[in-house]
């Protein structure tokens, strides 16, 4: 019996071997930005108030990024109003 490899690359997708299964090698985009308070209270309004985006931007690996880059408006918003009304 022939052996099986342990990496095949088939349709532009890496199959790592797993027992006798190929399985997908998938890998999320690394961020490491803070999601901070705002991006926390943001993913709990997804999960409870909308949970199809909310699976959406978790299967597509982009809810980090998404709720890193709210926060960092929701800080600058909260920051300009600050020097306004100093």
């Amino acid at each position: 019996m022939e052996k099986l490899k342990e990496r095949i690359t088939e349709n532009g997708i890496d199959y790592i071997l797993a027992g006798d299964y190929y399985i997908p090698d998938l890998k999320l985009p690394e961020e490491d930005r803070p999601i901070g308070c705002y991006g926390r209270l943001h993913w709990e309004y997804l999960k409870q108030e909308h949970p199809a985006r909310y699976s959406s931007l978790i299967l597509t690996g982009k809810l980090w990024t998404y709720l890193a880059d709210l926060n960092e408006q929701a800080e600058e918003i909260i920051n300009s109003e600050l020097i306004y009304t100093m």
